[in-house]
């Protein structure tokens, strides 16, 4: 396969197609409990996790530095809607990032902030790959494994691991009125809406 056709290959389109359902899903919250969004996170977290690693493995730019699309207002607007609907189980203790190998210490950290900062690192990343060029198409993706590796990727699992806690342990039970939580889990839940049947194999 010649680097044109690793650019556009079904894998490739897949993960775009995957990450931008993603981030359009962020921007516009449904009127929903908690309970379906945890559900929702922990269905296509993993999928963006493991679909990365389908991505062709190329390397150089074209440019050395690759257009960025989201703006500060709607960075804003995403995490303060992601605050305002998680509500008292956005903060957690989490652990050291990869930045300090070797070391253990404890920090509290906002679900909310994460999630957005993985949005960001998506949409830019689908943007500019949608713009079609070989040389976009090409930088978005070394762009996306790059930052994956150094940054989102480590982000992306206390995140997961954050949400699975939430939703199978006693705090969120605790939380259930400050977060908007039904009672009921089981008879809430519909994802039908999203589709996470459009992962990636």
């Amino acid at each position: 396969m010649n680097k044109v056709e690793s650019l556009i290959s079904p894998q490739t389109q897949e993960f775009v197609k995957l990450c931008r359902k993603y981030f359009e899903y962020l921007e516009n919250l449904p009127d929903t409990n908690i309970s379906v969004f945890w559900h929702k996170q922990l269905s296509i977290l993993p999928n963006i996790y493991s679909g990365i690693f389908q991505l062709p493995q190329i390397k150089g730019r074209y440019s050395s530095e690759v257009e960025k699309y989201v703006t500060e207002n709607d960075y804003n607007k995403t995490f303060l809607s992601l605050v305002s609907f998680v509500g008292a189980l956005d903060k957690f203790n989490d652990f050291n990032d990869m930045s300090h190998p070797g070391t253990v210490k404890v920090i509290e950290t906002s679900l909310s902030e994460i999630l957005t900062d993985i949005y960001q690192e998506l949409k830019d990343f689908v943007k500019l790959y949608e713009t079609g060029t070989i040389e976009n198409m090409n930088d978005a993706i070394v762009e996306c494994l790059d930052s994956f590796g150094r940054y989102w990727g480590v982000k992306l699992l206390s995140a997961t691991r954050i949400i699975h806690v939430n939703l199978y342990q006693d705090r969120y039970s605790d939380a259930k009125k400050s977060s908007q939580i039904d009672d009921d889990l089981a008879e809430d839940l519909d994802v039908e809406d999203f589709d996470f049947d459009d992962g990636l194999d």
